[in-house]
C-alpha cells in the first residue's frame, strides 16, 4: 500500500481534530499570514477552500502528517501568495460600495513610480511563466468553457482610488529634467510618501480679467462673446449641448454666428492631412474661408507623427484647438492644444503639449480649460531615462517632466502588467485673452475610464478586474477643481461598470453613478493533476501553488443605481434593473433618472432619487430597439435616438423615439420613426441575381454631437448615411456558375424634423450622393455630413468634403462650398 492509499484510508477512521475544524484554520491562517495577501481572491474564500477541502479529505491523517517525525509545512513557512484552485463564487445580494481604506497622496520621488512599475512588471513576468509550456492545454480548455468574463481590452491596471493631499493650485510643479539613476530596494517594495493633512479648497470663483462665455439658461444658445461692439447683434446661434449648463464642452464644429469653425482630417492615403477651416457665414451665405494647415503650424513632420484635430472651442477671442499625435516609429503620442485669435485670418498665439493622446477636456465656470489625456509607457528595465515612464507638459519650448508630487499612485499598485496607463489632467488658465498660461497639472497612475465634470469637480471612474473581492468594480475619486486647482478629495469603490460620462451625475450635494455589473463566478482549473502527489494536490488546492489557469461562468447581469455623498459614502441605492441585459444609455434630470438597457427590447427605467437614501423605481418601459443616447426635450418629454430591432433583438436599422415622461409612473412613447433596413438577400447564393439590400447606419448612434437638437427653434436633425447594394450577374448566359458582382451606391442625408401635436414632422433633407471606387474606399466618410447647426434663418450641414446650407423652414439649398 503506497502512502497515498494509506493517506485515503486513515481518513476513513479517524474523526477531524479540532485545529483542522475550518473556524480553526481561518485563525491560523490569518495569524501566520496577515502580511501577504493574495493578487486574486479574498482571504475569506481563500479559507472557504480551505475548510471545504479538509472538511473532504482532512481528518487524522493531515492531523498525523503534522504531528509526525517529518513536519513538511510548517506554520511559519506557510505563505500565501497566488489565488485558490477551488471556485469563489461572487454574489451580488448586496449592492453597497466597498470605501478605499485611506486616501492616497503624490509619490515622493520617481524612485517609487519605477519601483511599483517594476513589481507589477515582475508579477506580470511570473503569472506568464507559469503557464508558458502548457499553452495548448489552456487554450483547448478555455474553448470548452460555456462563457469568458468581460472584455479584456476595458481592463485596467489600477487598484485604487486616487485621493489624498498631494498640492493643488497656483504653478504647476515641473520636475527638474536633471535625474539621476533609479535604483530598486532592495526588498522590492516602494517608499512611502509623506502624509499630509487634506484641506477642502475654497469652491469661490476668482472673479476672471475679462468675463469668459459660458452657457446660458438655455444650453442650446451662446452668450454673446464679451468683446463685440454694443451696437452689433449676433444672429441667434446654436452651440454644442453641455451636459451641464455651467461646464462648456468641445466639438469639432464650433459658430459664434458669423463664422463657420470646422476642423477636418481629410481621408488619404497619408493619413496625414489636418486643417482648421474657418468660413464666413451670412444669410445662408458663404462669403469667403481660410484653411490652416495645422500640421505646418505645429511644426509636426508627417513623416514622423500623425496629427489628428479632435475638438475645438471659441472661448474669450480666442480659438482653441485640440490634437493628438501618434508617433511612427515609437508608442509615444501625445495631446497638442493650438490658440490662435479670432482675426478674418487666424493666428497662432502659442501651443501647449501633454504627454498622451487626447481623451476629453472642460473649460470650468471660472475660466480654466481642463486637459485630459491617457499616456501608455512600456517597461524598461534599469532606465535611467525618467521620460520613458513618466509623463511630461508644458508650452512651447517649456515640455518638461511632471513632478513626482503631482503623481498620484494607488495604495494597492499596478497590479500585473506590462505597461502603465496615466489619466493625466492639465488645467490651463483661459482668463486672459491671448496669454493662456498652465495653471495645475495632476496624473493618475494606472488609471482610465470615463470622467464626468461638475462645476466644481471632476469624477474620474477606473474600471477593474483584478479586484481581490470582485471581478467587475470600479474605483470613482472626486477631484476639486475650484479656481483651476486640481484636489483629490474622496473616493470609492462600486460593483459594475460605468458607461460613460452620461451615466454620472452630481445634483444637490450628492452623486449619482449608473453602473452595469457582471457576477460571475471566478474558477481556478488545474493543468493535470497526474504529476503531482495526492497531498501535493490538496496542498495546491488550499493555496493555489500548482500550474492552472482561470475560467469564468456568467451568473447575472444587472444594471444599478447609487447614490453617494461628496465624501463618497453610500447614501442609497437601488439594483436589478434590466437583469441580463447591459446599460445602454441614462440621463439625469433633476430628481429623476432614465435607464436604457437591452438585450431584446429596449425597457425604460424612471427611477426617483428625490430621497438619495431611497431611490425608487416607479415605471418600466419596453419597446423595442434601444436608445444610445437621451436628452431633455422640454416639460414632460424626451427625446431618444439610436437603433431599431425586430422582438428578437436583432437590428433592424435605426429609431427616433420622443417619450412621454409627464407622469414618470406612467411612461410611454409619444412617437416613433424609424429607418429600416431592406435585404431581399435570403442567402441562397445559387440565385443570387438582382438581388437588393439597403442599409441605414448613422454616426449619431455613437457620437452624440453629430444630433442637432434645438428645442428653441423646434429642430430635430440627423445624420443618416444610406449604403445600397446590387447583385448583378453579368455573364449568367454564358457561364454555368455564376460570376456576378454587388454595385454599391451610397447617399449621405441630414434629416431635419419638428415636433408638433406629438408627431415628428419631416421638414426636409440635404443630401449628398457619391461614389466610392475600390481604390478611394476611405474617401467615403469625408462625404458623410457628421454636424448640423444653425444661424439665423439658416441650417448647415457639414462634412469633410462640403458645407450645404439651407432655409431653417423650408430646406431649400442656398449655398455650397466644396472643399
Amino acid at each position: 500500500m503506497n502512502n497515498d492509499e494509506k493517506l485515503k484510508e486513515m481518513i476513513t477512521k479517524e474523526p477531524i481534530p479540532d485545529s483542522l475544524k475550518p473556524e480553526n484554520i481561518k485563525k491560523m491562517l490569518d495569524e501566520q499570514a496577515p502580511k501577504k495577501k493574495r493578487s486574486g481572491i479574498k482571504l475569506a474564500g481563500r479559507i472557504t477552500a480551505a475548510a471545504a477541502a479538509c472538511a473532504v479529505i482532512g481528518g487524522t491523517a493531515a492531523y498525523t502528517l503534522n504531528n509526525g517525525s517529518t513536519n513538511k509545512f510548517k506554520d511559519e513557512d506557510v505563505v500565501v501568495t497566488e489565488p485558490s484552485t477551488v471556485h469563489d463564487i461572487l454574489t451580488n445580494s448586496d449592492l453597497i460600495t466597498k470605501k478605499q481604506a485611506s486616501y492616497m497622496s503624490g509619490a515622493s520621488d520617481y524612485e517609487q513610480v519605477y519601483t511599483m512599475f517594476k513589481k507589477a512588471y515582475n508579477k506580470a513576468k511570473k503569472n506568464d511563466s507559469r503557464i508558458k509550456y502548457k499553452d495548448d492545454i489552456v487554450y483547448e480548455a478555455i474553448a470548452d468553457e460555456a462563457a469568458v468574463s468581460g472584455d479584456d481590452s476595458l481592463a485596467t491596471n489600477g487598484n485604487a482610488s486616487y485621493t489624498g493631499d498631494a498640492k493643488g493650485g497656483g504653478d504647476m510643479h515641473i520636475a527638474d529634467p536633471e535625474t539621476p539613476v533609479l535604483s530598486t530596494p532592495d526588498n522590492g517594495e516602494p517608499t512611502t510618501a509623506p502624509a499630509s493633512e487634506l484641506t477642502e479648497p475654497s469652491t469661490a470663483s476668482t472673479e476672471p480679467d475679462i468675463e469668459p462665455s459660458t452657457a446660458t439658461e438655455d444650453p442650446d444658445i451662446e452668450d454673446t462673446t464679451a468683446n463685440v461692439e454694443p451696437e452689433e447683434t449676433d444672429p441667434e446661434h446654436s452651440d454644442t449641448y453641455n451636459q451641464e449648463q455651467d461646464i462648456l464642452e468641445a466639438d469639432i464644429v464650433k459658430t459664434d454666428g458669423k463664422h463657420i469653425y470646422y476642423i477636418a482630417n481629410p481621408t488619404d492615403f497619408s493619413f496625414s492631412n489636418t486643417y482648421l477651416h474657418v468660413v464666413n457665414a451670412e444669410n445662408g451665405k458663404f462669403t469667403g474661408n481660410v484653411t490652416i494647415d495645422l500640421n505646418k503650424d505645429l511644426n509636426i513632420n508627417k513623416n514622423d507623427m500623425r496629427l489628428s484635430a479632435n475638438d475645438m472651442y471659441i472661448y474669450n477671442d480666442m480659438i482653441v484647438v485640440i490634437c493628438s499625435g501618434n508617433n511612427y516609429s515609437s508608442s509615444d503620442c501625445a495631446s497638442f492644444v493650438a490658440f490662435y485669435t479670432t482675426d478674418d485670418e487666424p493666428k497662432l498665439i502659442d501651443v501647449y503639449k501633454q504627454s498622451g493622446y487626447y481623451k476629453d477636456v472642460r473649460i470650468s465656470p471660472d475660466g480654466y480649460m481642463l486637459l485630459i489625456s491617457e499616456h501608455t509607457c512600456f517597461f524598461e528595465e534599469n532606465s535611467d531615462d525618467v521620460t520613458k515612464y513618466i509623463p511630461s507638459c508644458g508650452f512651447s519650448e517649456k515640455y518638461e517632466t511632471i513632478a513626482p508630487e503631482d503623481i498620484l499612485l494607488p495604495d494597492c499598485g499596478f497590479g500585473s502588467t506590462y505597461y502603465l496607463t496615466y489619466s493625466v489632467i492639465g488645467s490651463i488658465d483661459l482668463n486672459k485673452s491671448g496669454a493662456p498660461t498652465p495653471h495645475d497639472i495632476k496624473t493618475l497612475a494606472g488609471c482610465t475610464g470615463a470622467l464626468y465634470c461638475s462645476s466644481e469637480n471632476l469624477y474620474a471612474a477606473n474600471e477593474r478586474y483584478d479586484d481581490e473581492d470582485d471581478l467587475n468594480t470600479t474605483d470613482i475619486t472626486r477631484i476639486s477643481i475650484a479656481d483651476g486647482n486640481i484636489v483629490p478629495m474622496a473616493g470609492t469603490t462600486i460593483k459594475g461598470y460605468v458607461k460613460d460620462q452620461f451615466s454620472m451625475s452630481e445634483y444637490n450635494g450628492y452623486f449619482r453613478v449608473a453602473a452595469t455589473y457582471n457576477e460571475e463566478e471566478k474558477v481556478f482549473n488545474k493543468y493535470s493533476d497526474y504529476d503531482s502527489s495526492f497531498i501535493e494536490g490538496l496542498w495546491d488546492t488550499i493555496t493555489g501553488d500548482g500550474e492552472g489557469y482561470y475560467t469564468y461562468q456568467h451568473i447575472k447581469t444587472d444594471t444599478r443605481v447609487y447614490v453617494l455623498d461628496m465624501d463618497m459614502n453610500l447614501v442609497g441605492e437601488v439594483g436589478d434593473l434590466g437583469v441580463n441585459e447591459q446599460l445602454k444609455s441614462a440621463s439625469f434630470s433633476g430628481d429623476m433618472a432614465y435607464i436604457v438597457t437591452f438585450r431584446q427590447t429596449d425597457p425604460l427605467y424612471a427611477v426617483d432619487l428625490s430621497n438619495p437614501a431611497d431611490p425608487v423605481v416607479l415605471d418600466e418601459f419596453k419597446i423595442n430597439g434601444f436608445s444610445t443616447y437621451m436628452q431633455s426635450w422640454g416639460d414632460g418629454l424626451l427625446l431618444g435616438f439610436g437603433q431599431d430591432a425586430d422582438e428578437n433583438g436583432r437590428i433592424t436599422g435605426l429609431r427616433l423615439t420622443m417619450f412621454d415622461n409627464s407622469d414618470p409612473n406612467n411612461l410611454k412613447a409619444a412617437d416613433v420613426f424609424t429607418w429600416n433596413n431592406i435585404d431581399d438577400f435570403d442567402y441562397d447564393y445559387e440565385d443570387l441575381d438582382n438581388a437588393n439590400r439597403k442599409w441605414y447606419s448613422s454616426s449619431a448612434v455613437w457620437e452624440r454631437k453629430s444630433l442637432l437638437i434645438a428645442p428653441e427653434k423646434n429642430l430635430i436633425g440627423i445624420p443618416v448615411s444610406i449604403t445600397e447594394s446590387h447583385y448583378v450577374n453579368q455573364n449568367r448566359l454564358t457561364q454555368e456558375y455564376d460570376y456576378g458582382s454587388w454595385s454599391y451606391d451610397y447617399t449621405s442625408q441630414y434629416v431635419f424634423f419638428s415636433f408638433e401635436d406629438g408627431k415628428f414632422v419631416e421638414k426636409g433633407t440635404i443630401s449628398d450622393h457619391y461614389d466610392i471606387e475600390e481604390d478611394d474606399y476611405y474617401y467615403g466618410e469625408d462625404h458623410e455630413f457628421n454636424r448640423a447647426l444653425y444661424i439665423g434663418d439658416y441650417v448647415y450641414a457639414l462634412s469633410t468634403h462640403k458645407f450645404v446650407a439651407a432655409d431653417i423652414n423650408t430646406l431649400e439649398v442656398t449655398d455650397e462650398l466644396i472643399f
